[in-house]
């Protein structure tokens, strides 16, 4: 095949669109939260423990999708799936804009929960292995890192919108806002290289000889799920999140019970994003050149401090920061390396594979914000609940060890089959 030799790789304006993408998918979907009190004055009918529901079902409705992202994408191209997805979050947006009571609400949860896979990181890693034969979860973090600033200016842009037009005005903003980042988008990102007449950028000697995905090293999907190391991944990813996001739940609840102020354990609680934000390029990098094993295993022993000082001690304020620092580092885990961990099977069906595992994150947060507070309440406790992560840490460590590394196979066109042969 001839390929188009240029000076600029088309693979540099899929990255920057990616880029630009999760920057407003940020400003849009991460702000939700700030609509509840506006909400709830506006709607007295509404309780909250039945407007709490509405992040779960972005969760439930998510998880759905995302294990069918695979047959999906197979059958509708990256760039129409990522219009789809803004169209879909700009209609629940919408609804949420005209809700006058709380089914309404739940109805246009539905459309927020599905859609945003078809448009942040899940789709963002499956384009960057598209695209990039090297520095994938590095490039994947710059991608997320830099979106991730949309949720600091969307703050401010939607806290000032509530405060000038109100929040229906707001949710109708939004709604806009995605849908036409969506268009510009759908107009400039292609699917492979191929669409390009080019190769991927820094191809290995085995994507240099492929044509298609197809044709592409690794396993399919129903090969992956025969292996040991799938079952082990996707497990170790529905815990450590489940007991990532318990943590992350309760630790600002935490520092009020311990009698702080709210303007104390904010300024605390804030390290978390940027901590987050700061080290999600060098997690990246990290995972590229050490692997995935070896950057999860230390993200666990970082999750551990955190299990420890709140288990095991009454922290200082001092401390306090040192552990949402720790908690803003681990966050890289559910954000970024479910792409390096897809690879483990090679590139043939990684886009499907990243679905699954961001699925199985999606599935441990469910899991583990109820599960902890059951604990909490059975126990009153807090130290008693961190114990208990640091034991759900432990099963953690196990999966890494015996199901985190490369399978036999992932480098060879037909997988394991190719390996039989």
């Amino acid at each position: 095949m001839e390929t188009k030799k240029t000076g600029f790789h088309y693979a540099w304006v899929v990255l920057i669109a990616t880029v630009v993408m999760n920057f407003f998918f940020s400003i849009v979907y991460s702000t939700f939260s700030l609509y509840a009190a506006s909400v709830l004055a506006a709607h007295p009918n509404i309780t909250r423990t039945a407007y709490s529901l509405i992040p779960t079902l972005h969760s439930v409705s998510a998880t759905i999708f995302l294990l069918l992202y695979g047959k999906i994408v197979k059958k509708i191209s990256f760039r129409w799936l990522m219009l789809i997805g803004g169209i879909g979050i700009a209609v629940g947006y919408f609804i949420y804009s005209i809700a006058n009571n709380i089914g309404l609400f739940y109805v246009g949860a539905m459309f927020v929960g599905i859609f945003p896979a078809f448009c942040s990181s899940t789709t963002t890693g499956a384009l960057i292995n598209r695209w990039f034969g090297k520095l994938n979860a590095t490039l994947l973090s710059i991608s997320m890192a830099i979106g991730g600033f949309g949720g600091t200016v969307g703050a401010i842009i939607v806290g000032r919108w509530l405060d000038s037009i109100g929040y229906q005005a707001s949710f109708r903003n939004c709604a806009i806002l995605i849908l036409v980042v969506m268009v510009l988008v759908f107009l400039v990102v292609r699917n492979n290289p191929q669409e390009k007449n080019t190769t991927m950028l820094w191809p290995s000697e085995e994507d240099k000889k492929a044509h298609s995905q197809e044709e592409r090293a690794g396993y399919t999907l129903k090969q992956a799920m025969k292996t040991y190391n799938f079952w082990a991944i996707v497990l170790f990813f529905v815990l450590y999140a489940a007991g990532f996001y318990a943590a992350y739940a309760n630790v600002a609840v935490y520092m009020a019970d311990l009698g702080w102020n709210a303007a104390t354990y904010g300024a605390i609680f804030g390290m978390v994003a940027t901590i987050n934000v700061i080290t999600m390029v060098p997690g990246g990098f990290m995972a590229d050149k050490l692997g995935p094993r070896w950057t999860i295993l230390i993200l666990c022993v970082l999750y551990a401090i955190v299990c420890f000082v709140i288990g095991f001690t009454t922290p200082s304020i001092g401390m306090m920061y040192v552990v949402c620092s720790l908690i803003g580092a681990c966050y890289l885990f559910c954000k970024v390396l479910h792409t390096p961990l897809a690879l483990c099977f090679g590139n043939r069906d990684s886009a499907s594979i990243i679905a699954i595992l961001t699925a199985a994150i999606t599935i441990g947060a469910c899991i583990g914000i109820p599960a902890a507070n059951m604990v909490y309440d059975a126990t009153g406790s807090y130290a008693l609940l961190f114990r208990v992560l640091l034991g759900v840490l432990v099963v953690c460590l196990i999966l890494a060890f015996t199901g985190i590394k490369k399978v036999p196979g992932w480098d060879k066109v037909g997988g394991p089959d190719a390996v039989e042969k």
